[in-house]
């Protein structure tokens, strides 16, 4: 009498234990990669995902799973492009000693990371080695569901409940976000400033602190009438910059400084229509604070293109920086702060589950010849 298929399994199964059971086969490549790596059979990193899947014939997705599973374990880091790295275990009088035990925290962004700002790139990079460091690891969520709506609620429900985090960081989060993260009291640290009325624990730049700066600035080089150009305000950060600019206007209305906030949609279009606002006006600005570098890049271009010289002509400060602002000519003065200083604020707070506390991060102005 021939054997069924589950009597087949069984046998091979006994015979050969590395090879996952298909009764529940995420749970059981789960535990063989558990297995093998406990064994030392893989020491630094794991064979490639084609490999597994033909010898144990299994797919990919199937595969993927229980990696993910095992990454959250922080047992295997993932990169994209990279093989599965195998993080080194703490032995367990480290554990008695009292060192940190290992972390999972998750970064969720609406957009992935080679779309990323150079700045961001280099302080996830530097969060990265910070955690590791100690046997923590970093994973990156990417996707608008949580992001791009008024109510996330669904897609962060779903997304919390799947994978398990002792923190998340949450970058460029919506009011909606803060909110349902601050209601259901999961740990977490914004990247960014918190929108009003919210406690949860935050690192950002000052950027109140920068706008009212840059504004007593460019009014100490005799630039009496300014602008302030800025992505219609999504971001608690880009509310704190307007206060901050209007402050600065008030401090300097005695010497005769006026201006003015113009709001554009974030597209390169509407960039453009709200320069064009701002300089065929009868009484053209004598200086510009712009907010994001790519906002920078593209202003500094769209005025040497029509005529004006910087910053003979109009003057530029960027709020933020990236070193690619130094490729332009003229260069473009802007406020700066290292990577791995910002990095090491988010360390903490992630390493404290439940700290409350707005921490800001006053940047350097960097002067340069556009203004």
């Amino acid at each position: 009498m021939q054997a069924s298929g589950t009597h087949w399994l069984h046998l091979l199964t006994a015979m050969t234990p590395s090879i996952p059971q298909r009764s529940s086969l995420v749970a059981e490549t789960l535990r063989v990669l558990r297995e093998a790596i406990t064994s030392g059979r893989w020491k630094d990193e794991l064979p490639g995902e084609r490999r597994l899947c033909e010898e144990w014939h299994i797919s990919r997705p199937t595969l993927r799973a229980a990696l993910t599973a095992l990454a959250a374990e922080g047992r295997v880091i993932i990169a994209q492009g990279k093989p599965t790295r195998v993080c080194a275990q703490p032995s367990p009088a480290a554990t008695v000693a009292g060192q940190p035990q290992p972390l999972t925290v998750c970064l969720l962004s609406p957009e992935p990371l080679h779309a990323m700002p150079p700045f961001v790139l280099l302080w996830v990079d530097e969060l990265r080695s910070q955690l590791a460091s100690e046997g923590h690891l970093l994973q990156v969520h990417v996707g608008r569901a949580w992001s791009g709506g008024k109510n996330p609620a669904r897609a962060l429900q779903s997304l919390t409940a799947t994978v398990p985090a002792a923190a998340w960081v949450l970058y460029r989060s919506t009011e909606a976000m803060q909110q349902w993260f601050e209601q259901r009291q999961i740990p977490c640290v914004v990247v960014g400033s918190v929108f009003k009325g919210l406690s949860l624990p935050s690192v950002d730049r000052d950027h109140r602190a920068v706008c009212r700066h840059a504004v007593g600035l460019m009014a100490a080089r005799g630039h009496q009438r300014l602008a302030l150009l800025i992505q219609e305000p999504q971001y608690a950060g880009d509310r704190e910059s307007e206060a901050g600019f209007e402050e600065g206007l008030q401090a300097a209305a005695a010497r005769g400084v006026t201006g003015h906030i113009q709001r554009h949609d974030g597209s390169r279009e509407g960039l453009l229509k709200a320069l064009d606002r701002l300089v065929s006006a009868r009484q053209r600005p004598h200086a510009l604070l712009i907010a994001r570098t790519s906002s920078a890049l593209t202003v500094c271009t769209a005025l040497l293109q029509r005529g004006l010289r910087i910053p003979q002509d109009v003057a530029l400060i960027c709020r933020d920086d990236d070193v690619f602002l130094d490729e332009t000519l003229p260069q473009i003065a802007r406020y700066s702060i290292t990577a791995g200083t910002f990095a090491k604020r988010i360390f903490r707070l992630v390493r404290q589950p439940g700290a409350r506390g707005d921490t800001k991060v006053m940047p350097e102005f960097v002067k340069r010849e556009s203004l």
